[in-house]
């Protein structure tokens, strides 16, 4: 089924591959830090929703998991299965929306990933069924997303008079909204922002069952930081949150 998300991500599909390549938040920060969530996945099966161009699902595989990749975006599904050849990796991928994933059993998975997904999503409420739906009793949903205290349409860094960051700036946090806006200026096309405060995140969870397990706003280590001196910005604000919930 296709909605604006799904048209939204097709028309960015392959600016967001070459930027994903790149990207320090991700690569040096992100990546890293959802990875070691999981323990041993030597067998497990685990639905990557929302896989973009597929390095999660990649890494996953690697480590010994059994992995079905799903995006709602065909273009990020070409992509990623693309990539995926020259490591001969098994792992199956699907064009679906993540509030409609027909053809996935109910209690067939162990792990839900979703990484950087969720806040993208047009029917948020309805893909945290499905998701409840397909994972087995005591699996667990492993999710990041842009912070949503600090995320909003209004959020931005102030600058002092020699243009370095000074503070940040919050308003509009409860306001419920989406825009189209450039990732970044090397995107050639616009993206839907999504922005709904953290309760309406929490809620739909939490009446569904799931128990929260982990909750956290990552902060860059040292030699994170030495990597890249951008994430010293996530010393002073938590851009992102980091949320593991158990069925």
């Amino acid at each position: 089924m296709e909605d604006s998300s799904t048209r939204s991500w097709n028309g960015i599909a392959d600016d967001w591959a070459n930027h994903a390549d790149e990207n320090d938040y991700k690569n040096v920060f992100l990546m890293p830090q959802t990875l070691a969530l999981f323990s041993d996945v030597t067998g497990k099966d685990i639905l990557d929703l929302g896989c973009g161009e597929g390095s999660y699902a990649r890494a996953l595989s690697s480590m010994g998991a059994v992995v079905t990749a799903v995006d709602g975006s065909d273009r990020l599904i070409e992509i990623a299965q693309e990539r995926a050849r020259k490591y001969k990796l098994k792992i199956e991928w699907l064009t679906k929306n993540a509030n409609l994933l027909q053809g996935l059993d109910d209690c067939s998975f162990d792990y839900v990933l979703a990484a950087m997904s969720l806040m993208d999503v047009e029917d948020y409420q309805g893909s945290v069924s499905e998701i409840v739906r397909v994972l087995r009793p005591e699996g667990q949903l492993i999710m990041s997303i842009l912070h949503p205290s600090f995320s909003g349409r209004k959020c931005k860094w102030w600058h002092d008079g020699d243009k370095r960051f000074d503070h940040y700036a919050v308003d509009d946090y409860f306001k419920k909204e989406s825009w189209k806006e450039h990732v970044t200026d090397k995107f050639k096309n616009l993206v839907i922002f999504r922005h709904i405060p953290l309760q309406s995140f929490m809620n739909p969870l939490i009446e569904k069952k799931l128990r929260l397990v982990l909750f956290k706003e990552p902060k860059p280590d040292e030699k994170q930081l030495s990597k890249s001196k951008r994430l010293s910005r996530l010393c002073r604000v938590p851009f992102f949150l980091i949320m593991v919930w158990q069925k």
